[in-house]
Formats: C-alpha cells, structure tokens, sequence
C-alpha cells in the first residue's frame, strides 16, 4: 500500500479552522446588532421625574412614570403593598 504525501494537510485544517470561527463570529455579530436595533426601537418614551418629591403633583407625575415603564418590569411581583404606601401618602 502506497502512503500519502500529508505534509500540508494541517493548513488546510487551519484554514478550515479559522474560517468557522469568521462565520460564528459574524453571525454572533449580527445577531447582537439587530438586538440592539431592536431595543433601541421599542423603549418607552421617557418622561421626567422630580430628582425629590415634595408635592403631591411630583408623587402623582412619579408614579405615572412607573406606570409607563411597568411594562419593562417582572409583573409576576405582588405590588399591592406598593400601592397601599402610595395611597397613604395621597
């Protein structure tokens, strides 16, 4: 049986190599772009909160900020606690 001239083969798996990583490497580039496309595109409006709440008017415009981003926030939470704070200081 004749052998193989393999002396340049472990180029060729090199370039294979590299080559595998160029492309998990784009497409995890891609990837990451078109999400960060994505939540820049679907955030909330923003709305300004008092840096302190001395008022009424500033406790009602905070919480209707909260409102706005509750969609953002786990609504597997009890907030009802949170509500009754917010009713007693009304």
């Amino acid at each position: 049986m004749k052998r193989l001239n393999q002396s340049g083969s472990h180029v060729v798996g090199l370039v294979l190599l590299v080559l595998a990583l160029g492309v998990v490497g784009f497409a995890g580039y891609k990837v990451q772009q078109s999400h960060t496309k994505t939540t820049d595109s679907t955030t909330a409006s923003t709305q300004t909160v008092p840096a302190t709440i001395t008022t009424t008017s500033d406790l009602q415009q905070a919480s209707k900020a909260m409102d706005n981003s509750s969609s953002q926030l786990n609504t597997n939470l009890d907030d009802s606690s949170m509500d009754a704070d917010l009713n007693s200081m009304l």
